[in-house]
């Protein structure tokens, strides 16, 4: 299975983003700089060996 994180804010837009750290990092900067977002995880079932 694959992560997709979905970040929207006023400032980003919405991103798109499949590495948990870099969305981690963009939703630690957003929150400590006081801007509004929100976060969204989806899963595709779709991974190795599905077809």
């Amino acid at each position: 299975m694959k992560a997709i994180y979905e970040i929207t804010s006023v400032e980003t837009g919405t991103v798109l983003l499949k590495k948990r750290k870099i969305a981690k990092a963009l939703r630690r900067w957003l929150r400590e700089n006081g801007r509004v977002y929100s976060c969204k995880l989806c899963v595709s079932r779709k991974g190795r060996g599905d077809n």
